[in-house]
């Protein structure tokens, strides 16, 4: 006797589809932009206040000096943690750095930490009182596990700017760990001879160029090319 076909009692899942948006759904939605002025709006523009940058160099190229720049400005405008990992915040270098650009004006904003591993550093955005930006200066000391950082970025990218430094091959990320978190973040900025240049999707009028350091610039291009 042939058996009875038996009956699939489990329910089939459905899938929950998201809402198709209208012309008008994308255009009303409400967004803000960085608020800053001078050097950094001109090379720069008004980015939107959330999202991944990625800040690249070689050794010397002025990519320290930089990231320091850009933490002043961001925190002129949000809290800002500057999680330091190639070097300790008792090294001498840092510590320069921090009198150099006069840190001190923003000292209501501006931290540091170490934290060394991406476990710690999401316990820390999981706290009520976050900073806004976080700066990870550089990648590959932090994490080499794509999967792992992506699943951090997804996390929070709508919730905070995340700053990720990492180093250059000529003009490419050396790793391609490094590289695929270049072509995910929505502003790029590759430091060379104290030249940062926006390879991002938010330029300024001045076609995303912004000297790092006067006389070095000049030094090593002619004051011409200033």
């Amino acid at each position: 006797m042939r058996a009875a076909k038996r009956t699939n009692t489990k329910k089939e899942k459905t899938i929950k589809l998201k809402k198709v948006l209208t012309v008008a759904n994308i255009q009303n939605q409400s967004i803000t932009r960085l608020d800053w002025n001078g050097e950094f709006l001109n090379a720069f523009g008004r980015p939107q206040d959330r999202g991944l940058w990625f800040v690249w160099g070689d050794s010397g190229s002025g990519k320290s000096s930089f990231v320091m720049q850009l933490a002043k400005a961001m925190s002129c405008m949000f809290p800002t943690l500057y999680n330091l990992l190639e070097e300790e915040p008792d090294d001498s270098d840092y510590i320069d750095r921090t009198k150099l650009f006069n840190m001190q004006d923003v000292k209501d904003n501006f931290h540091t930490a170490n934290y060394t591993t991406l476990k710690e550093l999401d316990a820390y955005c999981e706290k009520r009182n976050s900073k806004k930006v976080i700066i990870i200066d550089s990648i590959v000391y932090l994490t080499k596990d794509w999967d792992a950082w992506f699943a951090f970025k997804k996390k929070w990218e709508k919730k905070k700017i995340l700053i990720v430094v990492g180093h250059a091959k000529g003009k490419n990320p050396k790793t391609e760990f490094e590289d695929k978190i270049m072509f995910d973040a929505k502003m790029k900025i590759f430091i060379t001879g104290y030249l940062a240049i926006c390879k991002g999707r938010t330029i300024g009028k001045n076609g995303g160029k912004y000297i790092v350091f006067q006389e070095g610039y000049e030094k090593l291009r002619g004051a011409e090319s200033a």
